[in-house]
């Protein structure tokens, strides 16, 4: 990644996380899953379409044995929160067994609250999340997540599997908008 400013879609971003800063995020969370889940089975539920490169550089890193489902998951219609959560996907069987539910970015956190609420009604043997990075301060309520690659302001980003308006997922670093560009 340059210190250049690139344009996705309508919009400039400079650089915000290189991706040699990703590669040692992931490989630490992938340690202390395999710390956390040694001996054990985790069912990993990667969320569409954003986690899809995060997820897929993380289970090659994790060591414990994996059943891979993926899922389309939202609690949002039109940008604006429906307040329901809405899957694309049938749901694999969880009972019993340690679900890792994997997101690229929490924001406001309600589709994985969501996601949670369905999941443990489930009857799984224990949720936990991952995320690459987390807003706390868009949080709409507190949330449990056990794996937190970084936490960020409420910037908007972009790239490593983050898109704006559908472009910029197969960026290989993360960026965020350039205030100085924006109207």
């Amino acid at each position: 990644m340059s210190n250049d400013i690139i344009r996705v879609h309508d919009r400039t971003f400079r650089p915000y996380i290189h991706r040699h800063e990703i590669d040692e995020i992931v490989s630490n969370l992938a340690t202390r899953i395999n710390r956390d889940f040694a001996g054990q089975e985790l069912v990993v539920l990667i969320i569409l379409k954003g986690a899809m490169i995060f997820a897929a550089d993380l289970v090659r890193k994790i060591n414990v044995p994996c059943v891979i489902e993926t899922l389309r998951a939202s609690s949002y219609r039109d940008s604006m929160s429906s307040g329901i959560l809405e899957i694309e996907a049938a749901l694999p069987n969880v009972t019993d067994r340690n679900v890792l539910i994997v997101e690229d970015i929490i924001d406001t956190g309600k589709t994985v609250i969501e996601l949670t609420k369905v999941l443990a009604g489930m009857s799984p043997a224990c949720i936990t999340v991952a995320t690459l990075l987390s807003k706390p301060a868009s949080q709409v309520e507190p949330m449990a997540i056990e794996y937190v690659g970084r936490e960020i302001a409420s910037d908007f980003v972009v790239g490593y599997g983050m898109d704006y308006a559908g472009y910029g997922r197969e960026l290989d670093a993360i960026w965020v908008v350039n205030p100085d560009t924006e109207e």
